[in-house]
């Protein structure tokens, strides 16, 4: 009898909460390098961090699928509203910032 781990899931978001990633995460092309969690409106945001992103770079998927994709974005998931990280690498620690955009 075979036994699967469950995939670990820290968030207190449901499961089933839209977030964007650009389409370079989606597909496996680019690592999650950079997120933010939106102060006006609560949405996650896990993105490749390239600069040149345009709109309809953006999908959206679940908060699930997303630690499917990197369950080291799980070590984000007490990170506040108003809030991003990034990182240089997936091998680097994550490193918050203030979206305080005045």
């Amino acid at each position: 009898m075979f036994f699967f781990k469950k995939k670990e899931y820290k968030f207190q978001e449901s499961e089933e909460t839209a977030c964007f990633v650009c389409d370079h995460v989606m597909n496996k092309t680019r690592p999650i390098l950079y997120v933010t969690h939106e102060q006006e409106d609560g949405f996650w945001q896990f993105l490749c961090g390239h600069p040149n992103h345009i709109d309809s770079n953006i999908k959206i998927i679940s908060l699930k699928q997303v630690t499917g994709l990197d369950a080291t974005v799980n070590d984000l998931f007490e990170m506040p509203l108003g809030v991003g990280a990034s990182r240089k690498s997936t091998n680097d620690k994550w490193e918050p910032f203030s979206l305080n955009r005045s």
